[in-house]
């Protein structure tokens, strides 16, 4: 969780922070709504959330910081351009995936 909470930034609304890792798999699980409807949008978002918190950011959190867990006085890893774009991708296809199962 020490992960998850330094990738955010704690609450995820940090000055110094300007990318928010939670913004864009919402807006990715948004898409789906037009497409399979509000239930199927709602498991898609559901989906792409746990598997955010829960493997997604934290294997980003150790791949940038060489494969060792983030020490306690130590800052967080900063998400790289091409790291923000694995995500995306993992979180848009996460919540499309999500979203086609459960209709």
């Amino acid at each position: 969780m020490r992960t998850v909470r330094a990738l955010t930034g704690g609450s995820g609304l940090s000055a110094d922070q300007p990318w928010l890792p939670g913004l864009p798999h919402v807006a990715a699980a948004l898409a789906t709504y037009f497409v399979f409807g509000a239930q199927a949008c709602v498991t898609g978002l559901l989906l792409a959330t746990l598997a955010s918190f829960v493997v997604y950011l934290p294997v980003t959190a150790l791949t940038l910081n060489g494969g060792h867990a983030i020490e306690a006085d130590r800052p967080a890893p900063v998400l790289t351009p091409r790291a923000q774009l694995v995500l995306l991708g993992l979180w848009t296809v996460t919540a499309w995936a999500g979203a086609a199962l459960a209709r």
